[in-house]
């Protein structure tokens, strides 16, 4: 069961677009940090790279009190923009669709606790997507040198379900066979800002085709005690330090394995697609998603 099963879906889908009214459309559902730097809010991209104290907002908005404008610098864009910061990578983040494990497990703790889960009840509760196209393409920028992290969920023509994490913090594939769905966390490497530089905003295309021979073979998990999958900035703490005890915890209880090297792309917010054609495609879409720069 899924949002998009038995429909007739295009070669190009666009799931998320900040110059779309409402930015972000009912299909995704926000998670936001208490803390009074993290933000999920509607800003124009000449805005200043992070929005100061009080300006912190549950959803985007047009109107962004306290925030920092500084004139239009080079690279940027002429549209405004989904504008995500958080001390932790982790508390604050936008999400469309879950796994199916995970939607069923929702259901069955529905069910535990006694509720009928009636057909309105079942539309609550977040469904898979259900994309059947083989590549993704991101346009994100950098909040300076604030990490970024993004997820991304597949399913084969079995039906088996895997987790494909790219994070900028992490310097080693790794594998997480007993995370369910499967996890496989990637490292992303964000190219340099020059003088040369046009513009801060990444185009990032994903092969999801690629990934999914990843899940077939994964290899047997084992205690690493130099595995960064749960540092954010390259740490566990909004500091940079992680704490002895958090450390041994890391060591002892983590259960991964490495991947082979590679390098991997990522970066901020202005539009999320999704579609059938080939990286070598270079069509009129993807060059107005240069000039245009939109996310997720």
């Amino acid at each position: 069961m899924s949002l998009l099963s038995g429909t007739i879906q295009p070669p190009l889908l666009s799931l998320l677009s900040s110059t779309s009214e409402p930015p972000l459309s009912p299909l995704f559902r926000q998670h936001t940090d208490q803390s009074a730097d993290s933000s999920i809010t509607f800003v124009e991209d000449t805005t200043s790279s992070l929005l100061s104290a009080g300006s912190s907002s549950s959803a985007p908005s047009r109107s962004t009190p306290h925030t920092q404008v500084k004139s239009e610098s080079k690279g940027c864009i002429s549209h405004n923009v989904i504008h995500i910061q958080s001390p932790k990578l982790r508390k604050t983040y936008i999400q469309a669709g879950r796994s199916r494990s995970e939607y069923l497990r929702n259901i069955e703790k529905a069910k535990g606790k006694g509720r009928a889960l009636d057909e309105e009840a079942s539309m609550s509760v977040s469904l898979p997507l259900g994309i059947e196209l083989p590549w993704l393409s991101l346009q994100l920028k950098r909040l300076g040198r604030r990490e970024i992290s993004f997820e991304v969920g597949i399913v084969d023509q079995k039906g088996r379900e895997g987790v494909v994490r790219f994070s900028s913090f992490k310097h080693n594939p790794t594998a997480h066979p007993y995370h369910n769905p499967p996890l496989i966390h990637l490292p992303l490497q964000l190219p340099s800002i020059t003088q040369s530089t046009l513009t801060s905003w990444l185009h990032i295309p994903i092969n999801l085709s690629s990934l999914l021979p990843l899940f077939s073979k994964l290899p047997r998990p084992q205690a690493d005690p130099h595995d960064d999958d749960n540092h954010e900035n390259g740490n566990g703490d909004a500091d940079g330090v992680i704490s002895n005890r958090k450390r041994r915890r890391i060591s002892t209880t983590s259960k991964v394995s490495e991947l082979p090297g590679g390098n991997f792309a990522s970066s901020a917010e202005g539009e999320k697609t999704i579609r059938s054609m080939g990286k070598n495609v270079q069509d009129e879409w993807e060059l107005y998603a240069a000039a245009a720069g939109q996310v997720v």
